[in-house]
């Protein structure tokens, strides 16, 4: 009777140690399954969230480098209406100004995106005028055409496009007047400065001087004297001036 049952005991005992092996095998083999799921799972939330943070830090960049300098390009110049010389806009930090010659609009703006394509440069902004109850969104969009350039927004309040112009009060000058072209214009080129000055007013703006190319056409039976004159804008435009009759007329 005590065999038996040291016998059961010894059966009982192996019983257990291949229990115990079993669970053993089962217990590596899911401690190395949660080790390969813990390698495999994805990257927690705040490394993607920085890994975002970096890519738009990257992105936002370039914008704001694109904005800064179509903010200088509309801060450098002086704008004014085409034909219309009286009517400016004036570009400040964050506003401009607007004047048709009699009185002045003030509009203040926050810059949103900028960017560029198809030959213009855009500055999209958040615009708001006195007595408006809150911000219009609206684009300021800036091109060269015949080598000057030109700003256009529905934001402006007196002209919805402005050209590149030179500073109030700057006289056209005009150079390499010699003889004998002075002399069959009647000596009148105090006369022949102002009339070249005011066609650049209307159509070339931008334009400080204009330089007297050496060429003259004499139509002796027409009693019409023609020159022609370059000018310094950045089209660099020709223009001819015909004396007659004791005055001058412009074109280019």
């Amino acid at each position: 009777m005590q065999k038996k049952n040291k016998v059961m005991l010894a059966a009982a005992v192996g019983m257990v140690a291949i229990v115990i092996g079993t669970t053993a095998v089962r217990c590596s083999v899911a401690h190395t399954v949660e080790e390969s799921a813990q390698n495999e799972a994805p990257a927690p939330a705040e490394s993607i969230a920085q890994d975002a943070g970096d890519a738009d830090s990257e992105g936002a960049a370039p914008a704001a480098d694109k904005s800064e300098e179509i903010a200088k390009m509309l801060q450098g110049n002086v704008w004014q209406a085409e034909g219309a010389p009286e009517k400016t806009i004036e570009f400040r930090e964050g506003s401009f100004v607007e004047s048709d010659g009699a009185s002045v609009k003030l509009t203040v703006f926050d810059a949103k995106e900028a960017g560029e394509g198809n030959g213009q440069k855009h500055l999209d902004i958040d615009f708001m005028r006195e007595g408006d109850p809150c911000t219009t969104p609206a684009s300021i969009i800036v091109e060269e055409r015949d080598g000057a350039l030109a700003v256009a927004s529905d934001a402006f309040a007196v002209e919805s496009r402005y050209v590149q112009g030179k500073p109030a009060g700057t006289a056209v000058s005009v150079s390499g007047l010699a003889e004998p072209y002075t002399g069959l214009i009647d000596g009148k080129a105090g006369e022949l400065a102002s009339a070249v000055g005011s066609w650049c007013a209307a159509h070339a703006p931008s334009a400080t001087a204009a330089s007297f190319d050496g060429e003259v056409y004499l139509d002796v039976r027409g009693g019409r004297v023609s020159a022609t004159f370059h000018l310094d804008d950045a089209a660099s435009t020709i223009v001819t001036a015909v004396y007659e009759d004791g005055s001058f007329t412009v074109a280019g």
